[in-house]
């Protein structure tokens, strides 16, 4: 289930949708209904989904929902097209999900699939791409999970309640665009102060990821998404936030009509750091 930072963060950002609270949201994989119980409260028209009855996500939990009575389905499969029919809904969430799943492609997919044209994907998952996780990298080889690695221990039945596939966020990028959804903002979840010392770093990584994202480009749009690739990655919350939180936007059917994101900076937990305001996407 997600930490209780990780949940007000995307309840926030929910919070700061265009419509809200008149949006139908879908939490895919949604636990005891942490966010939803909110946005629910809040006048959004809400469902859930769950995988199996013994859920990671419900284990060890007295009350299997923390609003009774919310609408929940049961064994639905990620990996697998969802039930739902074409643009059903106007947010998705994907909270702490996608690096347990053995390929984010297919849930990515489906979930713009079930969006509606200018809809919103909301999606949170520990932050590969975060300088601290690539220092640890550097000296280990291993990414800084938030959950331990899988292991010897662990059945092939239990993979799923592990960190077995990380988002890899340039991946994730390109398969939004072929999704027919965009980036729209970046946002903070937590940061450590224990960890400020890392961002001394930035002009060097602002310097190396320029040079990556310019190098063998074979075309305009590849170009294209390579200096939008870019602005993400050099993001604050990309280098300094212990998880991605994203909000990427559908397109409209016949044109590309963007939504800004009321994405005001707000630290959580103290961070003490601003977040820069997302930018309107580069012709």
């Amino acid at each position: 289930m997600p930490q209780d930072f990780v949940t007000r963060a995307i309840v926030r950002t929910a919070r700061r949708l265009p419509g809200f609270p008149a949006l139908s949201v879908l939490d895919l994989s949604c636990g005891r209904g942490e966010i939803l119980s909110q946005l629910a409260r809040d006048g959004c028209t809400v469902r859930g989904t769950h995988y199996r009855e013994d859920d990671y996500k419900l284990s060890g939990q007295a009350a299997p929902l923390l609003t009774p009575g919310l609408p929940i389905d049961s064994g639905v499969d990620l990996h697998a097209p969802l039930p739902y029919p074409d643009a059903a809904y106007d947010v998705v969430i994907l909270s702490e999900v996608v690096e347990h799943l053995f390929s984010f492609i297919p849930v990515v997919r489906e979930a713009g699939r079930v969006l509606k044209p200018g809809g919103f994907l909301i999606l949170s998952t520990p932050n590969l791409a975060r300088l601290h996780s690539r220092w640890h990298y550097f000296w280990t080889g291993a990414h800084k999970l938030i959950r331990r690695r899988v292991g010897w221990d662990i059945s092939a039945d239990d993979f799923y309640a592990y960190h077995v596939n990380p988002l890899d966020f340039p991946v994730f990028h390109t398969v939004l665009f072929q999704t027919g959804m965009e980036v729209r903002s970046l946002t903070f979840t937590r940061f450590k102060p224990g960890h400020a010392w890392l961002l001394l770093l930035y002009p060097l990584v602002w310097l190396t990821t320029k040079l990556e994202t310019s190098r063998h480009r074979s075309g305009e749009q590849h170009a294209r998404g390579e200096r939008d690739l870019f602005r993400w990655m050099v993001h604050p919350a990309m280098l300094a936030s212990e998880q991605l939180l994203v909000v990427a936007q559908k397109k409209k059917q016949d044109s590309w009509e963007p939504v800004r994101v009321n994405d005001e900076s707000e630290n959580s937990e103290g961070a003490g750091l601003q977040e820069s305001r997302a930018r309107s996407p580069e012709a």
